[in-house]
This record gives structure tokens, C-alpha cells and sequence, in this order.
């Protein structure tokens, strides 16, 4: 497995929202596949070049030297992103991750290239802001999905957490980009959600792990109809 240099694995921080929230060491482990020790050793190392700000029991947040860093490589992984999946019609499921592998490192010249050439994107397709593009976003903990309860309110999906496993999850159940939901049942043991889907009219059961990494929006009477 290859080892993340350090602009990647606070690439990865920033994904789960740590330009504005601590992000736990587990979570980071999840997603960078490394054991929980290996985060701890990472993120020390990062703390002490001043790139985050790590709080025993809360997590990492980067800092806004951090963040300075990070912004041109996230920028230019949501463009190719972007390049890919409308361009070169790559599966939806699958540029999260060949953006990974072409984009180890930000070039400022690819960045421009392709600002121009995709008409300055401000949102990646899988929903996130690209940077610099459009400004970054602070959301609360109640944007996720994972932190709703069962109501007749209907929600919108705004954005998924970049994370490869989520899209081939996502690819197998048919949950997309705006899709329009309701929550119906919540199980009290595991946290798994059963939702309707307002767009095809199929109920979903969805793990924990999956609901976690879905950010929804409520929407209001006139946006239900449409």
C-alpha cells in the first residue's frame, strides 16, 4: 500500500471536514487504511510543523498554516475530478480514485489549465466546493445525515464525503447527488437508517458508516414538488 506524503493526508483531514471541526483519529484511520497508531505517529508529526492543531479525546483540526497548504491540492484533485467525470465519462464510483493517483502533488499550471478549459467548476461532482473556486464551506453537525432523527421532513443530499469506499457503496444502492428522502425508521441498536427515496420510490436501509458521510439539507413545501 502506498504511504500518503503529508499534503495527502491533510488532503484526507480536510475531506472529513477539518477545516472547520477536529476529525477523530479513528475516522482517519478508516479512511487512510492505516491502524490507529499510525494516525496518532502522523498527526504529532504534522502538529509539530504547525499544520494542525491535534486535542487529546477531540481530534485534529487543521491549521490555517495547514490549510493554506492543502487548498491548491484539493483544488486541483476536485478538478480533475470534475475533468474526468465530464470529459472522459469515467464512472462517477471511480474518479475519486484515479484523481487520487494524478494528483500526488499540486501544479499550478494544470490548475489554471483546467480552470479554463471546465469554465472555472465551483462544485466537484460528488457535490464539494473546489477551492478557491468557492469559498469553503463550515457546516454543523446536524448537516449529516447520521444526526437526524425519524420525522416527516424531507431532506435533500447536498454532498458526499470524498471516500472510495462510500462511492462503491453508493454505485451498488443507487442514492445520488440531490435525491430527495425521508427518514422512516432508525434502528436503536446500530444506528442504521431506513430512508425512502423520494426519486424512485424504493425504501434503503443504510449503515452508520454510510450515513455519517452524507450531508442533507432540509427543503421546503415548493421544493418538494419540483
Amino acid at each position: 500500500m502506498k504511504i500518503l506524503n503529508d499534503l495527502n493526508f491533510l488532503r484526507l483531514i480536510f475531506e472529513l471536514g477539518g477545516s472547520f471541526q477536529n476529525v477523530n483519529n479513528i475516522d482517519l484511520a478508516v479512511k487512510a487504511n492505516v491502524s490507529k497508531a499510525s494516525i496518532s505517529d502522523r498527526t504529532q508529526h504534522l502538529a509539530k510543523l504547525g499544520l494542525v492543531k491535534y486535542t487529546k479525546y477531540y481530534g485534529t483540526k487543521l491549521t490555517k498554516k495547514g490549510l493554506n497548504n492543502v487548498i491548491p491540492l484539493v483544488q486541483q484533485h476536485r478538478l480533475i475530478e470534475t475533468w474526468l467525470y465530464e470529459k472522459l465519462s469515467i464512472p462517477l464510483n471511480d474518479i475519486y480514485e484515479k484523481a487520487t493517483k494524478l494528483s500526488d502533488h499540486p501544479d499550478l499550471l494544470l490548475i489554471d489549465r483546467l480552470n479554463i478549459y471546465l469554465d472555472y467548476p465551483k462544485v466537484c461532482p460528488h457535490g464539494n466546493v473546489i477551492p478557491i473556486n468557492c469559498s469553503i464551506p463550515e457546516f454543523s453537525k446536524y448537516s449529516l445525515l447520521a444526526n437526524q432523527e425519524i420525522s416527516e421532513t424531507t431532506f435533500k443530499i447536498i454532498n458526499f464525503t470524498e471516500d472510495n469506499y462510500l462511492f462503491q457503496i453508493l454505485n451498488n444502492i443507487d442514492i445520488n447527488l440531490d435525491d430527495k428522502i425521508q427518514i422512516l425508521n432508525i434502528n436503536s441498536y446500530d444506528h442504521s437508517m431506513v430512508v425512502l427515496n423520494l426519486r424512485n420510490n424504493l425504501k434503503q436501509i443504510l449503515p452508520k458508516n454510510i450515513t455519517k458521510m452524507i450531508r442533507i439539507e432540509k427543503i421546503n413545501e415548493m421544493e418538494k414538488s419540483v
